[in-house]
């Protein structure tokens, strides 16, 4: 299934392949609700139809819509796009949870980073004003690095906030 490009509309130079193919792939994708032959014949309609109004997509494939070798092609690619979809559709777990992993993989990195690094002056100004703006002690921050100094601003926030939801 993987070769499928290689195996279908041998007749068309590999430009006019590589067009076709695409947007047949991306046509069978929004098409695919329908039945095979159901998209195909869309397919055909439409481009009957847009040739008709002199306004073609693929001016080369018009005296090929009713050739048969040209329509098991068509059918290969349905196939293959129905194939390609169905994969995805059971990889889509695994996927997520790779994403997940690398989230979490960039948050330990920056982790890391933040905790080797002086904090800035505008991050100790921001610390100054949430201390005071929430009347809280403030630490020491002369060996503080950035990682510290996030995580006492996030404090102070998220005490602020749970405060307020049990006020209410």
């Amino acid at each position: 299934m993987q070769y499928i490009k290689n195996q279908v509309f041998l007749y068309l130079t590999n430009r006019q392949k590589s067009m076709l193919f695409s947007y047949f792939a991306s046509f069978v994708k929004k098409n695919k609700t329908l039945k095979k032959e159901d998209i195909i014949d869309k397919f055909i309609e439409d481009e009957n139809y847009y040739y008709e109004i002199n306004n073609p997509h693929f001016e080369f494939i018009i005296p090929l819509l009713s050739d048969d070798d040209f329509l098991k092609d068509l059918a290969l690619v349905v196939d293959y796009v129905f194939f390609e979809l169905e994969q995805k559709e059971k990889l889509k777990p695994i996927i997520e949870k790779q994403k997940q992993f690398q989230k979490e993989q960039r948050k330990r990195a920056n982790d890391f980073k933040m905790s080797k690094l002086k904090p800035t002056k505008k991050q100790l100004f921001y610390y100054e004003k949430v201390a005071k703006a929430h009347n809280v002690q403030m630490k020491n921050t002369e060996n503080a690095t950035r990682l510290d100094l996030r995580n006492w601003i996030m404090d102070i926030i998220d005490n602020k906030e749970n405060d307020d939801e049990n006020k209410e």
